[in-house]
């Protein structure tokens, strides 16, 4: 298991650092836009939208690596006026029961979401109609990849409630 928790761990943050990298391109399309819009009052009709999939394709990937080094938003005020083991044995039962089925109901949603996308061909509602389904299949794939996350968290977690570490 720590063997598989660390193999999670060393992907999931090769995965994040290659995340960082869709804010360039993103930033480049902004730029062109604002250069064709405002310089030579020429907009685009693709420019936003590339832009709402190069942001939400960062987003998403992000995921996984934000847990991996615990930077989610949580509200933990009273958690942690609590001895260091009271805290990782409410972590271990709040995965439990909360983060796997959310999480595993969420990345099973959006599986069916981006299979049926992939089915009909969908395509956008916009001048510019790119394809949705390659987009849609960042859902469940990055879904997938917190619910690893999650799983060598806990891993993690448990061994370090042994007095061990990963």
């Amino acid at each position: 298991m720590k063997r598989f928790a660390r193999f999670i761990c060393a992907m999931n943050d090769r995965i994040g650092k290659v995340a960082c990298l869709l804010i360039l391109p993103m930033a480049a399309v902004v730029v062109y836009e604002v250069f064709m819009r405002r310089v030579l009052n020429m907009p685009t009709s693709w420019a936003f939208e590339m832009t709402v999939y190069i942001y939400g394709a960062h987003f998403m990937f992000g995921m996984a690596p934000a847990l991996l080094y615990d930077r989610h938003v949580r509200i933990d005020i009273i958690v942690l006026q609590m001895p260091q083991k009271v805290q990782l044995w409410l972590r271990l039962l709040t995965f439990c029961f909360i983060f796997v089925p959310f999480v595993g109901a969420f990345t099973y949603a959006a599986t069916e979401y981006a299979a049926h996308s992939w089915a009909v061909g969908e395509h956008s509602w916009s001048a510019w109609k790119p394809p949705l389904y390659p987009y849609k299949t960042i859902m469940p794939v990055t879904m997938f990849l917190l619910l690893l996350q999650g799983i060598a968290t806990f891993v993690r977690e448990y061994y370090e409630l042994k007095g061990e570490k990963l």
